[in-house]
């Protein structure tokens, strides 16, 4: 594994000039999402530098280019070399990898999982304990690339122990910061659990905002954001069918009577043969709980 000491202080003090060659443009392309409807400013970042492009993509409350915001809604396009190595991409709110709020994305089951991190110190970045929030809007993900639209809550302020940072949208521009990694991480269906290499590729930049970034239609389009990815957390899903079904069966063993009166006898028939792993599975991946009807 290779050392997360790099030198990214140098590397920010040379970045600004550096951006027309690395084909990272301060000066944001509007986008709409032709699902959604929602308006973005965005930067990408081409595949001379990335292992088949970046985009980050941010739509901001209507107010947002005269007060701070503490809000957003991102875009993250990235991408995955083949359906193997489908890889991770990061986001840093303060443009640094040091004192910023990280968010990090990758693909899991044809889902996007996500995980806020936090390091004041160049190594690996522990789990952020704040209280950023983030709640999907939309996820698709194909054989070179995932995409994920989110509401990021608490996400433009940050809090860990005694470190404080913010960005400011009022200023008109502010730092980001992107990383790639061709490599998935381990342990991917849990994300608090994930053990990942560091990136191999990554940029820092100005960010511009247009006069489109900060919509008086944000209210609906946060109202959009209603699905909370919790994968893993309930079940491993590296565990076999039997396994899994051993599980519920033990479940269903310590319902009392009166909870086992509400539910179907023969339901205990699908938890022994498996016939319920797959809704088990799904509905689980997608953060809506299981319930045995």
């Amino acid at each position: 594994m290779k050392s997360f000491g790099c030198h990214f202080t140098v590397f920010f003090a040379v970045s600004m000039s550096l951006q027309g060659c690395l084909g990272q443009d301060s000066t944001p392309i509007v986008y709409k999402d032709p699902d959604t409807g929602i308006v973005f400013d965005t930067w990408t970042a081409s595949d001379k530098v990335t292992n088949g492009g970046l985009t980050l993509g941010l739509a901001l409350p209507s107010d947002a280019l005269k007060t701070d915001a503490t809000e957003f809604i991102g875009y993250i396009q990235c991408s995955s070399t083949n359906t193997t190595n489908t890889g991770w991409c990061g986001l840093s709110l303060g443009g640094t990898m040091t004192n910023s709020l990280l968010l990090m994305a990758y693909p899991y089951n044809q889902t996007i999982l996500t995980s806020f991190r936090y390091t004041a110190d160049y190594a690996r970045p522990d789990v952020y304990t704040g209280n950023a929030t983030l709640t999907q809007i939309s996820s698709h993900v194909n054989s070179s690339h995932y995409t994920l639209i989110y509401r990021c809550q608490s996400c433009l302020s940050w809090t860990e122990g005694d470190q404080t940072g913010k960005t400011s949208t009022s200023a008109g521009s502010f730092g980001l910061g992107w990383a790639q990694s061709i490599a998935a991480p381990k342990n991917r269906n849990c994300p608090d659990n994930i053990v990942f290499r560091e990136h191999d590729s990554m940029s820092i930049f100005v960010a511009n905002l247009s006069s489109e970034v900060a919509s008086p239609s944000y209210s609906s389009w946060a109202a959009l954001a209603t699905k909370t990815v919790t994968a893993g957390k309930a079940i491993a899903f590296s565990q076999t069918v039997e396994e899994v079904t051993s599980i519920y069966i033990h479940a269903w063993e310590t319902l009392s009577s009166d909870a086992k009166a509400h539910q179907k006898q023969d339901k205990r028939e699908e938890y022994a043969n498996g016939e319920m792993f797959h809704r088990m599975h799904d509905e689980i991946l997608m953060g809506n709980g299981f319930q045995a009807q």
